[in-house]
């Protein structure tokens, strides 16, 4: 049942076309012929210049900026750490060469912006000036790329056996001059130096193949500035996941294949719990889902417009939906395992992941993934029979890359993707004991017969999912200092999750009428997804790196529910409903600028400062009249479509909130082995008000190859605009034996709100340190180990039930008994460890890489707040989903192996306990002081994959996930009925058990 185009909906719609998408396009189109500016005549360059008793290296170092020339010289033949006193204003490059080098019996001569330096020596009788061979007039030019064909931009290209150099763009071009003959060297991190003579033919095209030596990999996340670091070199710790890692991971989704890689990041898979299906909650280090940032191409990426407000992990908390990028258009993901507030803002208090996209200009691939479990799932908890073989979870992907040039030296990199997942089923039967027609246990199975009603009838396990997705990424240089950019997608996706019966024998639920046998509820949901920037960066003056963007993204949510009633309308019920809409929007305008002053010497400094404006809206819009009303019945019977109920006229509404930050960061080399870095940034809300954030790191080579790094950070959280303004009066939950609980949840915001205490949300506020060690022993490995504490005060989280039952206004809004709200609720404790170790060489006739990541976290209340007027509001149970929720500890070991066409991964990961403080013992411990809830032991899950490369272009890889067969621990006790005998509210690594999937990969 659709409804009607409201404001949010036509906004989103709008979006698609917004004059930022014109705007790139109609940029990218005018320029697509974009040609280089004419070259300077440097020589009549003016230049102002005071030195005082300053080394002539330095002085020419700061001519070389001012000028945006390069001397060509040896230090020993000028005699350069002479020193010199001069003072010129606004003279041409000439004369200020003339001034300096006259007294100093320097000679010099200009090719284009090259200047070769050099000194009188006798030859013969004869005085003459000794020039290098001058360069050729016209320089070289050509293109780097990697072995896929992805431009390389920052290769170092030097002339063999001289000082002349350059480096390549961001498209991987590059100019040198250089005579026939000469060599040229090409040497990038990660990937082996290759020389090449230059010949008669131009452009010389070099693609650099990786070198399994190198095993780090440049960072880009965690500094702004361009500084060639690699993951052991930086002060705070990153993982760096490539493309290739990702996409043989075996794993469905990007969520899962960055689980499987990085020691502190999970994504819980649920089973059935609300809209929590949706998305999987991605947390690092322990913290919550939105207190994590995500970033595409270094910009904020927007949050989702829903969220969970059943007990579980991520309970009331907004996450990002990290899944709709699709893994084929990356290049890689960087995560930040580091509170950086003071450098990205808000949510960015326990980390940041960074998706960067595939850039390459040719070339591309079509990648087809296909699955099903194939498993015995212990679904009996009685163990009176075995498990059966189940095939069930089918999945299919079907995704295409493929990068096409732009103008001459542009490119447009296009993603398409379209994936489909049955989902699968691990409920329990419904217990006959519980009465499914009448309590009477001998005339409820003649019923029951009669009837022919299968009592395994729910479907709770993985939701069905079909996905479409869009992603773009394009950039355009308008000549060799600006480039104009552009990124973004649409993902539109059809989810449909199941829902817990309805026996009819629960009158409270049911319209017997119209489903005499009962029911069980479909909750189908449409959510589409949208993204996009476009932007201009290059260099300003002397070497300042301007980026400047505008950003939209948008999220929104069609609610639906089909097969059910709203019992209270009785027989008039219909039994489809749409539910409501939610949708969220982000509109963001960032200028970042920066410069680095003596790249290559010690002491240098890297200065960077910006600001980022940001607009948000959230929307609530009302279902259908019968999906909340309550009906003439409501005093007996449960108000709204059962399994999933509407948002009324009473909840629905538009907000929205602007809110400015500005930065100021800095980094400096003090000397090569000791590294500083700080940043501070401060913001201002218009729904809350202004808060700063700081950071200082540092990084000291101790004694080769060891380095130890810390960090000490100041952060903070905006409540979420989903948070602040999200409400439904007709919420009803249920508990663990399959009873109503009318659970109505009021907004933060309101004059119900105040009379209770609170008065809005306020923000959360962290406090990290973190320290560690580092090395790179030899060539072929690595490894970094690390301790931090997260103090996280103001915590927000959904509030337990408050009894409003003696507040007048309450009543006579019609809340009777209960209401819960989003609430500034805790303060917690987070200690932690991590380890990763990595080695890559050569094994035989092939290469093996082996890495092992390990960590540890703890996560403890430190304080409950309470509201203005006193009142302690936090909900213990979703407390305990904080503190013991999610795994203590993980470790994953993977072994990769690859000979001639064949290519083998070997993967074990072991994921710790985790508790679920609504799961009851079956045998209550007589101890006291014991937990009274269920702790689900630890378990490992072992994946093996097998690939084949059949041609350059095709490769094959068959995988098994979970190829033990491993599952969580069962419930004790099961719930609702005997139908849910695995946790829904939280797991390690979910219940899907063994995995068979193919993938056949085509690369062009």
């Amino acid at each position: 049942m659709k409804k009607q185009l409201t404001n949010q909906t036509i906004l989103f719609k709008i979006m698609r076309f917004s004059v930022v998408q014109c705007l790139w396009l109609a940029i990218f189109i005018s320029n697509a012929f974009a040609h280089d500016g004419k070259s300077q005549n440097y020589l009549d360059k003016t230049i102002s210049l005071s030195l005082q008793n300053t080394e002539i290296q330095t002085a020419l170092s700061q001519i070389e900026k001012l000028a945006e020339v390069k001397f060509i010289y040896s230090p020993s033949m000028i005699n350069a750490e002479r020193k010199i006193s001069l003072k010129v204003q606004n003279q041409k490059l000439a004369e200020v060469l003339s001034r300096l080098f006259s007294p100093l019996a320097i000679n010099y001569k200009n090719f284009g912006n090259q200047i070769i330096l050099s000194t009188n020596e006798k030859v013969g009788n004869t005085s003459l000036p000794i020039f290098p061979s001058p360069p050729v007039s016209e320089p070289v030019n050509g293109k780097v790329n990697d072995a896929k064909g992805q431009a390389l931009p920052g290769v170092s290209i030097a002339v063999k056996g001289t000082k002349r150099g350059t480096t390549s763009d961001a498209n991987g071009d590059f100019k040198i001059n250089a005579d026939k003959g000469e060599t040229l060297v090409f040497s990038f991190i990660g990937f082996k130096t290759t020389e090449v003579t230059v010949g008669e033919s131009t452009p010389i095209n070099v693609a650099l193949a990786e070198e399994n030596s190198q095993l780090s990999e440049v960072v880009v996340v965690g500094s702004r500035f361009a500084k060639a670091r690699t993951d052991v070199d930086r002060p705070v710790a990153v993982d760096v996941i490539s493309a290739k890692d990702i996409q043989t991971s075996g794993q469905v989704d990007l969520g899962q294949s960055i689980t499987y890689t990085a020691p502190s990041f999970n994504a819980v898979k649920f089973g059935i719990n609300d809209s929590a299906p949706f998305v999987d909650p991605a947390t690092l280090r322990g913290l919550g889902p939105d207190q994590v940032l995500v970033l595409v191409n270094n910009k904020r990426r927007h949050k989702v417009s829903f969220l969970s407000i059943n007990d579980g992990v991520g309970k009331g908390q907004v996450g990002t939906d990290i899944n709709v990028v699709p893994s084929l258009s990356l290049k890689r993901v960087e995560v930040l395992r580091d509170g950086a507030a003071a450098q990205y803002g808000s949510d960015a208090i326990g980390g940041v992941i960074n998706m960067e996209l595939n850039d390459a200009s040719s070339g591309g691939s079509v990648t087809v993934y296909t699955g099903m479990g194939y498993s015995k799932p212990n679904l009996d908890i009685t163990g009176a029979t075995a498990p059966k073989l189940t095939t069930d979870g089918k999945t299919y992907n079907l995704a295409a890359n493929f990068g096409l040039k732009l103008g001459k030296k542009g490119f447009v990199n296009t993603t398409l993707t379209y994936n489909h997942t049955d989902g699968y089923d691990r409920s329990g039967t419904y217990k006959a004991s519980a009465g499914f027609y009448v309590k009477d246990p001998v005339a409820d199975a003649a019923l029951v017969a009669q009837n022919g009603i299968n009592l395994d009838r729910a479907v709770l396990g993985s939701a069905e999912n079909t996905t479409y997705g869009l992603f773009i990424n394009a950039g355009l240089p308008l000549n060799d200092k600006w480039n104009l950019y552009s990124f973004g997608g649409f993902t539109k996706k059809h989810v449909v999750t199941g829902i817990f019966t309805r026996p009819p024998s629960n009158t409270k639920r049911n319209a017997l009428t119209i489903f005499p046998n009962g029911y069980n509820p479909i909750a189908p949901a449409d959510i589409n997804d949208f993204s996009i920037t476009a932007g201009l960066k290059g260099k300003l003056g002397s070497d300042w790196n301007l980026d400047f963007s505008v950003g939209q993204g948008a999220n929104k949510v069609d609610f639906y529910a089909e097969n059910t009633v709203n019992p209270s309308l009785g027989a008039a019920s219909p039994t489809s409903f749409y539910v409501g809409q939610t949708g969220v929007t982000q509109t963001l305008v960032n200028a970042d600028i920066s410069k680095s002053f003596n790249k290559n010497t010690y002491p240098n400094l890297s200065i960077g400062a910006g600001t980022e404006f940001r607009y948000e809206t959230f929307a609530q819009i009302a279902g259908d009249e019968a999906a909340w009303k309550a009906g003439s019945l409501f005093k007996t019977k449960d108000v709204g479509s059962s399994g999933r109920e509407g948002f009324s006229p009473a909840t629905a509404g538009n907000w929205n909130r602007t809110n400015v930050g500005l930065y100021v960061e800095a980094e400096s080399d003090i000397t090569k082995n000791f590294l500083v870095g700080a940043a501070i940034r401060g913001e201002n809300y218009s729904d809350f008000g202004s808060d700063f954030s700081y950071k200082l790191n540092s990084r000291l080579r101790i004694a080769e190859p060891f380095a130890i790094r810390a960090s000490i950070s100041r952060g903070f959280r905006a409540p979420s605009m989903v948070q602040s303004h999200y409400s439904n009066y007709v919420n009803i939950s249920f508990d663990n034996a399959g009873n109503s609980i009318i659970n109505p949840v009021i907004p933060a915001t309101s004059d119900l709100a105040k009379l209770i205490g609170v008065n809005g949300l306020k923000k959360e506020t962290s406090l990290d340190y973190s320290a560690g060690i580092t090395s790179k022993i030899g060539d072929h490995f690595t490894l970094t180990a690390d301790i931090y504490q997260i103090d996280v005060d103001n915590r927000i989280m959904l509030s337990g039930q408050i009894d409003v039952s003696k507040i007048p206004a309450f009543v006579a809004a019609g809340f009777p008994q209960n209401a819960t709200v989003f609430v500034n609720a805790i303060d917690t404790r987070t200690n932690g460890f991590e380890f990763v170790a990595n080695y890559n060489n050569k094994l035989g006739e092939g290469k093996i890489n082996l890495n092992a990541a390990f960590s540890s976290m703890v996560t403890t209340l430190r304080a409950n707040r309470k509201t203005d007027t006193g009142v302690e509001v936090a909900d213990a149970v979703a407390t305990l989903f904080i503190t013991d929720g999610l795994p203590k500890n993980k470790l994953i070991f993977s072994a990769n192996y690859d000979i001639n066409k064949l290519g083998v991964l070997l993967r074990m990961s072991r994921f710790g306990k985790v508790s679920d403080p609504t799961a009851t013992l079956a045998v209550k411990p007589t101890d006291p002081n014991a937990v009274l809830y269920q702790v689900f032991s630890e378990k490992t899950v072992t994946d093996i994959a097998l690939t084949y490369r059949a041609t350059k272009s095709l490769g094959i890889t068959f995988g098994v996930n979970n190829i033990f067969d491993e599952y969580p621990d069962l419930l004790q006790v099961p719930q609702t009925n005997n139908e849910v005998i695995f946790s829904r509210r939280t797991n390690q690594f979910g219940t899907q058990g063994r995995f068979l999937n193919l993938a056949v990969n085509y690369k062009f």
